[in-house]
């Protein structure tokens, strides 16, 4: 007798064939999720170690191995560098101020050759760094620029030890909570998204992002690309977190304006800064006494677009307190 038997592979219901090719879909949009959030978990615990660049010199300050460049001889000034930034954004200015004055620049947590841990980037962490380092070098009374976040870290620095603050500078650091970054950015601060485009970023993404800390049409600086290339994925995004947590708690002017005294203050802003508005600058006449100063056709970051306008503010500043003519 013949065998009519069929094996259960066999005896598919109808309309199998047509879903087998969902299940594969679905099967690969699964690994595809899974993979980004693996990379995601491996990313956000990305850490790198202390490592010696731009001239510097690791110093061990109790916080975490930091970067530091020391220049010059007579009063203090500490240099303290943005958000992504570090000390080379500074070598415009500070080789004519170290010619009387001692100048102290230094990488931020996680920033340039400093340590970048997996957590530990609030502004006052990043403060705590900057005053350590001063005890070092025996700087008992300085004056700090800081320029955009710089400028939050120089504020928590005189909060916490105002009696060392002899006057504060700062370039277009925002006075509140809000900034105005580009649609790039904000992908790359977002979760799941931004540990993906972490893992892809080349020189041209970097160069992308960091064209709106300039006027339109400044040729961005390849340091200032390999600056940003080294930040690590947890560092951007605790730094970033950390600089909108301390300004919404308190802004700046009103940190500032508490200061009994406040120091002597120097505001100085890009007209075409697109991050933070010039118009924002006005929010400084809170603090008593707060000079504000801006310098046309230049964006976020005047001491590298117009090195010589920004020092000759700076100069006359320090000079008496005024400010030069533009």
């Amino acid at each position: 007798m013949r065998d009519t038997s069929v094996t259960p592979t066999a005896m598919a219901r109808p309309g199998s064939g047509r879903r087998r090719p969902f299940a594969v879909v679905a099967v690969v949009l699964l690994a595809v999720i899974g993979a980004v959030f693996v990379n995601a978990f491996l990313v956000d615990r990305t850490t790198r170690a202390a490592v010696a660049r731009d001239g510097g010199a690791i110093e061990a300050t109790g916080v975490v191995p930091a970067n530091v460049l020391v220049e010059g001889d007579g009063p203090t000034i500490v240099l303290i560098h943005g958000f992504g930034a570090a000390l080379d954004w500074w070598d415009e200015i500070a080789p004519p101020l170290a010619e009387d004055h001692r100048i102290i620049r230094l990488d931020l947590i996680g920033h340039g050759g400093t340590e970048a841990p997996q957590r530990g980037y609030s502004i006052e962490r990043q403060a705590a760094l900057v005053a350590a380092v001063l005890d070092a070098h025996n700087a008992d009374k300085v004056t700090v620029i800081g320029h955009s976040m710089g400028g939050e870290v120089a504020t928590a620095l005189a909060e916490a030890r105002p009696e060392r603050i002899d006057r504060m500078i700062l370039i277009d650091t925002p006075p509140a909570g809000a900034v105005s970054f580009d649609t790039l950015t904000r992908l790359y601060l977002s979760p799941v998204v931004g540990p993906l485009l972490d893992r892809f970023a080349n020189d041209a993404l970097y160069r992308e992002a960091l064209a709106q800390g300039f006027a339109p049409g400044f040729d961005v600086p390849q340091r200032f690309v390999a600056d940003l290339a080294q930040l690590t994925y947890p560092a951007a995004v605790a730094a970033h977190d950390g600089s909108f947590t301390f300004r919404s708690a308190a802004t700046i002017p009103e940190r500032l304006a508490a200061l009994q005294p406040a120091p002597p203050l120097l505001v100085i802003f890009g007209r075409l800064d697109v991050i933070v508005p010039v118009a924002e600058a006005q929010k400084y006449r809170a603090v008593p006494g707060a000079r504000i100063e801006t310098i046309d056709g230049v964006g976020h970051s005047p001491m590298v677009e117009a090195p010589d306008r920004t020092l000759a503010l700076i100069r006359a500043f320090l000079a008496d307190g005024t400010v030069a003519d533009n």
